[in-house]
């Protein structure tokens, strides 16, 4: 721990330095210093990568020092660097694959990253291209792109290995592309902000483009049409947004793009349902929606509402209880729990909340109660059944302990009480208002 305090002072004395230098005298002198600032970063890099390694080596010498069987060893130790860099697991599981593969078969990736000839994102490339790669022929493309670090950018480099990786093993790039084509298919959809969402769609690269011409086509015959009968809803509409409104009515089968059938839980601050505050609303996993977009979804007369009164903590719009017109507790405090967290409670973790597990665990004499619930991807609810694990805390904060016995704490409130502003003086109660909005018939 005396290294560690070394290296910590000197990491401040490095920080403060750069921090008290006077000001660049001229633009050129301010390039300079980024372009050094950022040969640092990439050295730093390195360093985090080869103490990446040995971490999970230790660990791994340890369980098998330990004779944990071979299938259970190492478990967990991802979230670990994730959360020791500020980053969720899946990005944790990154760091911690690419730490191995520069430390082991990536010798001249691992060395241009120290020399701060690549930045840390390119010798991630490079490692997640080659991954699925025996480790004879990852040394090979490590040596036959070495050239090219520094100077290919990340996509030519992704192709690039890809080419090596298609030269080197034929029938396997043949076999994992017919495994790709059935396995990998998925779709996601993900937060874009300003009430819009990304629906992205992972697919054959033949489908992909029999999508998007078929999607073009009909965009096109739409403006053609328009075009001749002059037909106008008033609303000017590009091809992208043509497109888009084709794409919806395709999916859904329904006439028009704005009459699909839909169903969204929104949060919304009484002040800003019944008055005219400017809070914004809170769809459940998604983020915040302008208030007037609410406003509007409520007002419409084919919309089916359901509205649940959550009654909060004045101070810090922390809930207290959730109004039920069911009779299932559990169904309620789940609500209540998933409004609670609305990704899952893990720091830095951004997946959704899938299960509602207890702090303590119930094997453990945990109670299932609303100061011991919790709301959490699968992941990380097997994550903390492993050993060295524990999350505990109160409703207001939880702390995440790692085996190594490093603590990670987070406040848990509902993210619309943390962009309100609270009274220091105020009524009994502050009324937050749950509301099902469904669409259920189609224009």
């Amino acid at each position: 721990m005396e290294t560690e305090a070394l290296v910590e002072a000197k990491v401040q004395e490095f920080v403060t330095f750069l921090d008290s230098l006077p000001a660049a005298g001229s633009e050129a002198e301010n390039i300079d210093r980024i372009h050094n600032v950022e040969v640092a970063k990439r050295a730093l890099s390195a360093v985090q990568a080869k103490a990446t390694h040995r971490f999970v080596e230790q660990r791994q010498a340890q369980e098998t020092s330990r004779r944990v069987p071979a299938s259970m060893q190492i478990k967990g130790v991802e979230a670990e660097v994730g959360l020791a860099r500020g980053e969720s697991p899946f990005v944790g599981a990154g760091l911690t694959h690419t730490a191995t593969a520069l430390c082991t078969v990536l010798p001249n990736t691992l060395q241009a990253l120290a020399t701060g000839q690549v930045s840390e994102y390119h010798a991630r490339v490079v490692a997640e291209q080659t991954n699925h790669l025996s480790d004879a022929h990852r040394r090979e493309i490590d040596a036959a792109i070495m050239h090219r670090l520094g100077r290919a950018s990340s996509s030519q480099l992704r192709t690039l290995i890809q080419g090596h990786a298609y030269r080197l093993d034929r029938a396997a790039a043949d076999q994992r592309a017919g495994d790709n084509a059935r396995r990998r298919r998925r779709i996601c959809m993900d937060p874009a902000g300003e009430g819009m969402v990304y629906l992205t769609a992972e697919l054959p690269t033949h489908q992909g483009v029999a999508v998007m011409d078929a999607l073009t086509k009909t965009a096109n015959q739409r403006l053609a049409a328009a075009r001749n009968t002059d037909d106008s809803d008033g609303e000017t509409r590009g091809r992208d947004q043509v497109m888009v409104d084709a794409f919806v009515e395709l999916l859904t089968g329904q006439t028009t793009a704005t009459g699909v059938t839909a169903e969204v839980v929104v949060i919304m601050h009484d002040s800003t349902l019944f008055g005219d505050d400017d809070l914004p609303g809170w769809v459940l996993g998604q983020g915040p929606l302008p208030a007037g977009m609410v406003k509007d979804w409520l007002a419409a007369p084919e919309a089916a509402k359901f509205f649940r009164r959550m009654y909060t903590r004045p101070t810090d719009g922390q809930l207290v209880a959730l109004e039920s017109v069911r009779r299932r507790f559990p169904g309620v405090l789940s609500k209540m729990l998933k409004i609670r967290d609305d990704t899952c409670a893990t720091p830095w973790c951004n997946s959704p909340v899938e299960d509602i597990d207890h702090r303590q665990p119930w094997a453990q004499g945990g109670k299932t109660t609303w100061a011991n619930g919790l709301g959490l991807c699968k992941r990380c609810n097997q994550r903390k059944q492993n050993r060295g694990w524990s999350y505990t805390g109160t409703t207001d904060h939880l702390t995440v302990t790692t085996p190594t016995g490093h603590h990670y704490s987070v406040p848990t409130r509902p993210p619309i009480t943390q962009i309100a502003r609270w009274n220091s003086d105020p009524p009994l109660h502050n009324l937050v208002i749950d509301i099902d909005i469904a669409w259920p018939t189609a224009a």
